[in-house]
């Protein structure tokens, strides 16, 4: 083959070469989409089975919707398991919400008590903080389902001067010598009270984070 024709077939090669690249590279788009598809209708109906089980658990129905609770938190699924805590913590239901308070609170290491400081003079926040200040964060050492107490120090049994004890809607706070008091489960699922220093009686409204 002449020299001028190599060159025209080494041209019409690469030619080609480079279209069949192009349309290797150009046929993931066609999968890519078939795939973005059948995610988003796997996300849809996700959703619909997610937005089906939030119903049932803040519906009329309590028994229907404590059974709902019960076998969402017994498939062993994070996600079911957060879904439904959530979703039961706004619900209709008392019994509900304080389900799902103890099954928050039961699978924390930790509490953090956040005092308001809003209208506290100079002083009194000096006080609050030489005391525990603004915000402190309490271990969780122990949990004794059957009674539904957590413990703030110790684990051998529930500690009745250092522990969370948790009754239906209500907590009652106590760290013998330093803190004591009752925190309630709001319907907008928000742990609100008031705790008290012991030392000199100061009360301050607080909250304890769940989330």
């Amino acid at each position: 083959m002449r020299r001028r024709d190599m060159t025209c077939f080494g041209r019409a090669l690469r030619a080609a070469g480079a279209a069949a690249i192009l349309c290797v590279v150009a046929m993931p788009t066609t999968g890519q989409e078939v795939g973005v598809e059948a995610l988003i209708a796997d996300i849809d109906e996700r959703a619909g089975q997610y937005a089906a089980l939030v119903e049932i658990l803040q519906g009329p129905d309590p028994a229907r919707a404590l059974a709902a609770f019960d076998v969402m938190l017994e498939t062993g699924d994070k996600t079911m398991r957060e879904t439904a805590i959530s979703a039961a913590m706004t619900a209709t239901d008392e019994r509900l919400r304080a389900r799902a308070l103890w099954e928050t609170l039961v699978r924390k290491d930790s509490i953090t008590l956040v005092i308001e400081t809003d209208g506290l003079d100079d002083e009194a926040r000096g006080a609050l903080d030489k005391w525990i200040g603004a915000v402190s964060t309490w271990g969780i050492t122990a949990r004794f389902p059957d009674t539904q107490c957590l413990n703030l120090w110790n684990s051998r049994s529930c500690e009745e001067d250092h522990n969370l004890s948790v009754s239906g809607l209500k907590i009652d706070m106590v760290y013998d010598g330093t803190i004591m008091g009752g925190l309630s489960l709001t319907s907008e699922g928000a742990l609100t009270g008031h705790v008290k220093n012991v030392d000199d009686n100061a009360v301050y409204p607080a909250t304890i984070h769940l989330r």
